[in-house]
């Protein structure tokens, strides 16, 4: 049997190679490209959002039916994303973080029109148990993503509400409304 050790390795090597090859790199460029696809044939817009340290929603550009303000670093601030009512919209949120996710951590939370915000972020500070989703207010919730930490990316994909008006929207990981990670929803037809 001893005599068969050395083949039988390079055999197990070579399947494990061939089975599940491939850098991380490649995996991430495999990965990007079957997003890209399926984005070109869902139609459904996408947002790329950047969670920053600074407690900051931020993009890496300006783009048709979002509005920026200040500079952040490297990024925009993203104040504002404007869609159509019943519009299919997508939130891709990246956390840039070298922190760990206990200290820092960032979602996406969109709101009723008639929530009130600050109260929900009181709330939320509260739920660390139910990643910072207080259950007593789930129904002053349009859709949320699950929190990302530093290097993760999550996404939601929701129905843009049929009323008109202005909804917002906010990182509930505690402190980080209070920090400035919110934004509106314009809902313009």
């Amino acid at each position: 049997m001893t005599r068969f050790a050395p083949y039988l390795l390079s055999l197990v090597l070579l399947f494990v190679t061939a089975c599940g090859g491939g850098s991380d790199q490649q995996q991430t460029e495999n990965q990007t490209a079957e997003t890209q696809a399926t984005e070109q044939t869902d139609n459904i817009r996408t947002i790329e959002v950047i969670g920053i340290d600074r407690m900051k929603y931020v993009v890496e550009n300006d783009a048709e039916g979002i509005t920026t303000g200040d500079e952040v670093g490297d990024y925009l601030l993203l104040e504002s994303i404007t869609a159509a009512p019943g519009e299919e919209l997508r939130i891709r949120l990246h956390t840039e973080s070298e922190m760990p996710a206990q200290a820092m951590s960032h979602n996406f939370v969109l709101l009723t029109m008639d929530a009130d915000a600050q109260a929900f972020a009181n709330a939320a500070a509260q739920a660390r148990d139910n990643e910072y989703i207080p259950a007593d207010r789930e129904d002053q919730i349009i859709a949320h993503s699950d929190l990302a930490a530093g290097g993760e990316t999550v996404e939601v994909t929701f129905t843009v509400p049929e009323e008109t008006g202005e909804y917002d929207y906010l990182c509930s990981f505690t402190g980080h409304f209070a920090g400035g990670m919110v934004g509106t929803l314009n809902v313009e037809e």
